[in-house]
């Protein structure tokens, strides 16, 4: 019984609480109502954005496998690109006391290296393999969303965002072996664009009435499937859709994961399981800046 009414005491502490918060939040924004004026506000904002990146990381990924299968290459050593540095400039404007309209655009950029070697013991004789991998990734998310102001004091304020994004992305990639037959670098230059959606949540702390400190939490779900380009350094350079699939090795009798730059798809024997390459935009972000308020 004592635990009944703990938990029932509990429960209408926490609604209670919950009511209070909400009432007074509503009388906050009442009074706002009848003082309103619309600003003009730029964000300042930098942080850090988790993404999945998609069909490039699965291809280092599927090809330091193959290394670990048909070689003494020990594994792991080929890096992927997921945290990116990020800056962004944004411009809002309130519709209401509780309601904004913002227009954002963000930069990001990351560069990853990866090098190794190993001894290949081939008869004859053994020889000597050293790997250079270098993968780069650039994107230029513009977002436009609006902002629901959901708690609002004298120095704090609570919101929700949702939105729509539209990024365009450039992406290269190189791979250079050292090998008896010393081939040049596979390098491979592609570029996309496409739409997206992206919500969050963010906390403002007004420093005065010109100047507040923001932070911001937001999820980005966004799939470039048209990566197009070309490859260069390769046994045939190509130009068009990135694809990626598997190609037979005759060395090792097996496939080897593949990608290839071409105007169709690869369809000869020599290929399977081929299919557009996509870049991953989705993940999340941390965002710290300042509000500056224009009047």
């Amino acid at each position: 019984m004592r635990l009944k009414k703990s938990i029932k005491s509990k429960g209408i502490i926490i609604v209670v609480s919950i009511s209070s918060l909400l009432f007074v939040n509503r009388i906050a924004h009442s009074e706002e109502k009848r003082t309103f004026k619309p600003e003009l506000n730029i964000n300042l904002m930098v942080g850090y954005r988790f993404m999945n990146v998609g069909d490039l990381n699965t291809y280092l990924k599927s090809y330091d496998k193959f290394l670990t299968e048909t070689s003494s290459y020990q594994g792991g050593q080929i890096n992927t690109l997921h945290d990116f540095p990020e800056a962004g400039l944004a411009v809002s404007w309130d519709l209401s006391s509780q309601w904004a309209i913002e227009a954002e655009l963000d930069f990001l950029s990351k560069k990853k290296e990866s090098s190794f070697d190993f001894t290949e013991d081939v008869l004859p004789y053994p020889y000597y393999r050293e790997y250079y991998i270098e993968q780069q990734i650039k994107v230029w998310p513009l977002t436009l969303r609006s902002r629901y102001l959901v708690l609002s004091g004298p120095k704090l304020q609570l919101s929700l965002n949702l939105g729509l994004t539209y990024s365009i992305s450039k992406c290269y990639l190189s791979v250079w072996e050292s090998s008896p037959l010393m081939p040049p670098p596979v390098l491979y230059s592609v570029k996309s664009h496409g739409p997206g959606l992206i919500g969050g949540i963010g906390l403002e702390h007004k420093l005065n009435s010109f100047l507040a400190l923001i932070v911001e939490a937001q999820g980005r779900y966004s799939k470039l499937r048209k990566l197009k380009g070309t490859t260069s350094g390769a046994v045939e350079d190509g130009e068009g859709a990135l694809y990626i699939g598997e190609k037979y090795n005759s060395q090792y009798d097996r496939f080897e994961p593949c990608l290839i730059t071409s105007s169709s798809m690869p369809a000869s024997d020599e290929f399977r399981n081929m299919r557009k390459a996509a870049l991953d935009l989705s993940g999340f972000s941390l965002k710290l800046g300042f509000r500056i308020r224009l009047f």
